[in-house]
């Protein structure tokens, strides 16, 4: 066993971690709680769970069996209700290992079995059924003591109530049980502890799976309908074909419904619905020209208050003033009386003095210095200083660096004067009307846009005195998706050019439905997404409960069964047969399968032609035998001292079967608690016979129930011991009457003694005289090992038993009035015993010559 425990543990030590984790607390507490199976469950789920490990020792399986309790039954009492028992004395099973219930039929014996099916808890127990011809009453009820360990343990017990748990160890045959070990496969009904460990281990990774199905069952499907005129589509097949398997890029391209897609759909349905394609074509082409123009408002807009505008007007405002300065600071005008000479207000005053002496002095260049002219601003007469410093005032406005300064002051106000116009709100409401840009976000964009151009402009008008310009966002977006739209509206308006041509309008419809079918599927996105995740939950439900699949476990449970059970049990059976003398039926126990982690076997006829059953070939006789040593086969190996009853097991026993079925019983009594109900008086002749230490109860049917005990009758008792209980008990009870009452009080007594006497006298005969060769209650004439003691016969012996059996004889016939026997004294009554006695005492030991 230490071998299998071994490779158990190796085999173990190969599954899932989440496995190993069962079998270890199985071994260590016995059963596993539910909150034991949502642990193994949830450790199931992970990664770790399902790989294999190596840290566990399995110390269990290293330890030697328990050994298991005593187990016997004392009483059945205080027994109302159940069937038609009604006894009023309880049913007790004495002291001895081997216990015979003896009664007729009708007795009680079978509901007294039936209760005890039923009390223990065994698998056939039938429904206990009330006193069907009395009135219904209060549930039926008994008081079943027992002991556990020498301990008694009274309880009352409830008819088809819950079974007492200690008495479920208690193994029961009758013919229900005869017929499923004759009919079914049955799993054994002991399991070593090695072998009980799969069993368990089988009916938590059933547990287990239990608990995933009832998780997965939570996760219900949440996807709306589609609609019936979809589900021809693509996206209405894809839609109602998810899997846990969709990727990233699929579920994306399905639940994406772009501008290029609402576009195609908006075409579709106004090609649809187009009376005059023609005239549409050139809505369409109008519709890009006002994109265009869009466009290139934006585009101008965008060069000039854009980032590389603005840093070219700046350049310009630059140099202009860069130039201005160099002129300024290179202005030497010695004459000049004033500081500032060059300055932008001077050379506005020089200006404006240019152009009002061209009026005063039509014919003359400015400065008229010649003599007698006057100062065109002061219009005092010019002396040769003032002359001279005009003169030089001229010189220096017509230089280089002046000229230059003014063309780069020119310039850049060129530049601000070319600023682009700023679109006003109505003009831009207007363009997109005219563009079919009022739809989304364009409006809004376009109105943001040229507001940011306006405060740019309005900087640079104003040479960013206060503040620097922002440039206006970056428009490439924008003229990308501009340009794009403006080529569909050509690309439709070649369409509806083609359109007036001839349209298909069949095809246009599958258009049409494969594009609201996926608008239809967008727009449950977040139901798909769901929907998806489910599925890839119920996909790791099913990896899940594939790991927690007992297979691997009943396969490696066939295995150590095999070596474990099956080969035992079908050595037990065999072995059982030649206990019973049935080797002659050719019968097998073989396994069938393993299920679940039990192993299953059944009987089957060996060596027959065809598909047979054992009910169609075998005899009635021979079908008992074979179930009785299957049952014992089965149920001896427990290591167990729990009682074994038997309801009349030798029903339907030749003389031979009978007689070895009482000598297995009676082995089996050598170690536990053996219970046997019969009505057959040969058995309890071959008990006694075969027995030195069996309790017999006699249980009979009385006017007010069946079930009753008592005492066994003299015919059913061993003669033996029952001369000595009648010289021991009933002879001194005479006596004592005589003594005390008088002979008319003795009469009945001492009578009864003298007949009872006198059947015992022809049970010796039967038993000891004639070796049990010949009974009056059995048909058969038994010689086999027993005629040979017929020679030990002496005629002191005959003349022993005539003249007894003559003396007492005399009491069972009618008496004379005249002539009455006188019955014997019980001191001559004890003594007539005793004689007998003794002579049984030396012919038993009397040796063969």
């Amino acid at each position: 066993m230490q071998s299998t425990n071994e490779d158990v543990r190796q085999w173990l030590l190969k599954q899932s971690d989440w496995l190993q984790e069962a079998a270890d607390r199985l071994l260590k507490n016995g059963a596993l709680s539910t909150a034991d199976i949502q642990d193994l469950c949830a450790h199931l789920k992970t990664e770790q769970g399902r790989k294999a490990t190596q840290h566990r020792v399995f110390g269990a399986l290293a330890k030697p069996p328990q050994t298991s309790t005593v187990l016997r039954l004392k009483s059945i009492d205080a027994l109302t209700g159940i069937e038609g028992l009604a006894p009023r004395r309880p049913l007790t099973f004495g002291r001895s290992n081997l216990t015979v219930v003896y009664g007729h039929n009708g007795s009680g014996k079978s509901s007294y079995a039936r209760l005890l099916k039923k009390v223990t808890g065994k698998p056939r127990a039938t429904e206990l059924k009330p006193n069907v011809f009395l009135p219904a009453g209060q549930n039926g009820q008994c008081q079943i003591t027992y002991e556990l360990d020498e301990k008694s343990v009274p309880c009352t017990w409830t008819a088809n109530s819950v079974p007492i748990e200690d008495l479920r160890a208690v193994d029961i045959f009758d013919t229900d049980e005869a017929a499923h070990y004759l009919r079914n496969e049955s799993a054994a009904a002991y399991t070593p502890p090695v072998v009980s460990l799969f069993e368990s281990l089988a009916e938590v990774c059933d547990q287990v799976k239990q608990q995933l199905q009832a998780e997965e069952l939570k996760l219900v499907k949440a996807l709306p309908n589609l609609p019936t005129d979809l589900a021809s589509t693509g996206a209405g097949r894809n839609y109602s074909n998810l899997k846990a398997e969709e990727s990233g890029p699929a579920l994306n391209s399905l639940l994406t419904w772009t501008n290029e897609d609402q576009a195609a759909l908006d075409q579709v349905v106004e090609r649809l619905k187009a009376s005059d394609p023609s005239a549409l074509a050139k809505q369409k082409r109008a519709r890009k020209t006002q994109v265009q123009q869009v466009v290139t408002g934006l585009e101008a807009a965008a060069k000039v208050f854009g980032t590389v505008g603005l840093e070219s007007l700046r350049t310009l405002r630059s140099t202009a003033q860069s130039k201005r300065k160099i002129a300024t600071e290179a202005a030497d005008v010695s004459a000049a009386m004033l500081e500032n000479v060059g300055s932008l207000t001077w050379r506005a005053m020089w200006e404006a003095a240019r152009a009002y002496s061209q009026e005063a002095y039509v014919a003359s260049a400015f400065p008229v210095t010649d003599s007698g002219a006057r100062c065109v601003l002061c219009h005092q007469e010019l002396s040769e200083d003032a002359q001279q410093r005009l003169r030089s005032f001229e010189a220096f406005v017509q230089g280089k660096l002046e000229t230059e300064a003014r063309q780069a002051e020119a310039t850049y106000l060129h530049a601000k004067n070319s600023l682009p116009e700023v679109w006003k709100e109505e003009l831009i409401e207007t363009r997109c009307e005219a563009a079919g840009l009022t739809a989304g976000d364009w409006p809004q964009y376009l109105k943001t846009f040229w507001e940011k151009a306006a405060l740019v402009k309005a900087e640079l008008i104003a040479d960013e005195i206060s503040l620097p310009a922002t440039p206006v966002p970056d428009i490439a977006e924008a003229l990308k998706t501009l340009t794009q739209y403006a080529s569909q509206l050509d690309t439709e308006a070649a369409q509806h050019d083609d359109d007036a041509k001839g349209m298909d309008r069949s095809k246009l419809g599958h258009q049409k439905l494969e594009l609201e079918a996926k608008q239809w599927v967008v727009q449950q996105a977040d139901a798909v997404k769901s929907e998806v995740e489910r599925l890839k939950k119920l996909k790791a439900y099913e990896g899940w409960k594939s790991s927690a699949n007992s297979r691997s476990v009943s396969q490696k449970s066939a295995e150590v069964a095999e070596k474990v059970i099956t080969q035992g049990y079908v050595k037990r059976f065999n072995r059982e047969l030649q206990a019973l003398g049935a080797t002659r039926i050719k019968v097998e126990l073989v396994k069938t399968k393993t299920e679940k982690g039990k192993v299953l076997h059944r009987l089957q006829l060996k060596g027959v032609i065809g598909k047979q059953t054992i009910d169609a070939v075998l005899s009635e006789g021979e079908r008992r035998v074979v179930a009785l040593a299957a049952f014992l086969a089965d149920l001896t190996e427990k290591p167990s001292n729990a009682s074994f009853i038997f309801d009349d097991p030798i029903s339907s026993l030749d003389q031979t079967w009978e007689e070895r079925t009482i000598e297995r019983l009676v082995e089996l009594s050598k170690t536990r608690q053996v219970i046997v109900f019969t009505h057959r008086l040969s058995f309890m002749g071959l008990i006694n016979e075969k027995s030195e230490d069996v309790s017999c109860v006699h249980i009979r049917q009385e006017s007010w129930g069946a079930g009753e005990s008592g005492d066994v009758p003299l015919y059913g008792k061993k003669p033996e011991s029952a001369l000595k209980d009648l010289q021991n008990t009933r002879v001194n009870q005479a006596r004592k009457v005589l003594q005390e009452q008088g002979n008319d009080a003795y009469y009945p007594l001492g009578k009864a003694i003298c007949s009872d006497f006198r059947i015992l006298l022809e049970r010796m005969v039967e038993f000891v005289l004639l070796a049990d060769v010949i009974q009056r209650h059995r048909r058969a004439v038994n010689t086999q090992g027993k005629i040979q003691y017929l020679a030990k016969i002496l005629p002191s012996d005959c003349a022993l038993i005539e003249e007894l059996m003559s003396k007492y004889s005399r009491f069972e016939h009618s008496q004379s009035a005249e002539a009455p026997v006188e019955l014997p004294k019980p001191d001559e009554l004890s003594e007539d015993i005793r004689r007998v006695l003794e002579w049984h005492t030396e012919f038993s030991k009397r040796p063969l010559e």
